[in-house]
């Protein structure tokens, strides 16, 4: 992300350019000296010369144009006042003028060669030389040519005698990152941020994509709550510091924290529902599942299609509420294209020996296909001996004896069929002979 060059910005410097050219001729004390070499103890620039009263007075009349944004008439006066300078040091003024009002047109490769040419006559003292290096490691930066940007400012950085602003450090740190120089671009960032009392939003998010990019996510999870206490209403933070948790394995923070933004509104679509109920499942709370799910549903954020019914039903069962599963389950299935979930259904009613609504289940499973056909037909036949209806169970369990996985079941349950119906035939049998012997014997008395 490149920064905006502001042309506002310049306007104090044009300022301090003309102040400081009507004071290069002033003697430094002998403290202001001491203090100096404290503070910088790099070796000074000084200018090479100084303005004339003629000079001087030019600059400011084009200084005061800039000043009314005449910035055409301010160009053409600078020109001319470069073709009638005496030496260096007032070409040097004259083309960072000019640079500064060709960066007031936008015209930032003029702007760039303009600062190159005051640059080379190396005239400037050091405070003006700095903020140029400073100014046209901007344009670089904003024209797209990042490595002349990163040579301006390393040169900058060693030149420095005065500490450099924090926003110095992250345009250094931007380039870096625009060419894939991470571990080169962090450390700046780090600079910049102790230099100010409240971090940057867009500071923190530079940090945020180059520990991202070097796969730290540690840091990651803790520039994002440094961006939480920044922007606390911004969705995204939330939800991209809980899918950073859930990737160094704290599940249940990840969970935490996607429950807040839950809680805040911030989950509105689709897969930010579905991956909160994920989580509540994949860490064993079913019930909160649910009833997201179902809330999802409810709100429309969610698609009353046969992946999401069936994921809520499995949340249900999962929490014991067969009640609220078994009807949402119903709902899957009607709209299911084939029939593994009233298959499913039918083997929840078996279990529960709920015989007549397994017979339903399972015959409509097998309308619609599933891919165990023999075990829908072997449990329909079960489900139809219970519920008394002999005649359907054999056929089905005849139907389920043509399937390998569950011809052995059918068979066995046929033949207990077959036992059950022999012996009620001849306990049938036996009580026709007693009743008739009762006959006998009541005659004979």
């Amino acid at each position: 992300m490149k920064p905006l060059l502001q042309t506002t910005m310049f306007k104090p410097v044009l300022a301090a350019l003309l102040a400081a050219a009507a004071l290069l001729a002033a003697p430094v004390t002998a403290v202001h000296a001491q203090d100096a070499a404290k503070e910088a103890p790099k070796k000074q620039r000084k200018a090479s010369g100084t303005l004339s009263e003629g000079t001087y007075r030019q600059l400011e009349r084009i200084h005061d144009l800039i000043g009314k944004n005449k910035n055409d008439e301010a160009l053409e006066k600078s020109k001319a006042l470069l073709e009638r300078v005496g030496n260096d040091y007032e070409r040097a003024v004259v083309r960072q003028t000019m640079a500064f009002i060709y960066i007031s047109q936008n015209n930032y490769k003029a702007a760039i060669a303009a600062f190159e040419d005051a640059l080379k006559l190396d005239a400037l003292p050091q405070q003006p030389y700095e903020q140029m290096l400073y100014n046209i490691a901007q344009l670089y930066f904003q024209d797209g040519q990042t490595d002349k940007a990163i040579e301006r400012m390393e040169l900058y950085f060693r030149e420095a005698t005065v500490e450099p602003v924090a926003d110095a450090h992250i345009l250094l740190a931007s380039a870096y990152s625009d060419r894939k120089r991470y571990r080169d671009a962090l450390p700046q960032v780090d600079k910049a941020l102790s230099k100010v009392k409240e971090p940057k939003e867009s500071w923190l998010q530079l940090k945020l994509a180059l520990h991202y990019e070097l796969k730290q996510f540690p840091q990651c999870a803790e520039v994002l709550l440094q961006l939480i206490s920044v922007a606390p209403t911004k969705k995204d933070y939330w939800k991209q510091l809980s899918s950073i948790l859930f990737e160094i394995q704290k599940d249940k923070e990840s969970l935490a924290v996607l429950a807040l933004a839950d809680r805040q509104g911030f989950l509105t679509t689709e897969p930010e529902v579905r991956n909160l109920a994920n989580i509540y499942l994949l860490l064993d709370i079913p019930y909160k599942a649910a009833q997201i799910l179902e809330r999802g549903l409810q709100q429309k954020i969610l698609k009353e299609d046969e992946k999401t019914l069936q994921l809520t039903g499995d949340a249900w069962t999962m929490a014991r509420d067969y009640e609220k599963a078994e009807a949402v389950l119903k709902r899957a299935a009607a709209i299911a294209e084939g029939g593994e979930i009233y298959y499913r259904l039918g083997q929840i009613y078996v279990e529960d020996e709920r015989w007549k609504d397994a017979l339903d289940a399972l015959a409509k499973a097998q309308a619609k296909g599933v891919k165990k056909m023999g075990d829908a037909a072997y449990l329909e036949g079960v489900a139809a001996f219970q519920s008394g209806n002999r005649k359907r169970a054999v056929e089905t369990l005849r139907k389920a004896q043509t399937y390998d996985d569950s011809r052995n079941a059918a068979t066995q349950w046929l033949n207990h069929i077959a036992q059950v119906e022999e012996a009620e035939a001849q306990a049938a049998l036996a009580a026709a002979e007693a009743k008739e012997q009762k006959a006998e014997d009541a005659a004979k008395n």
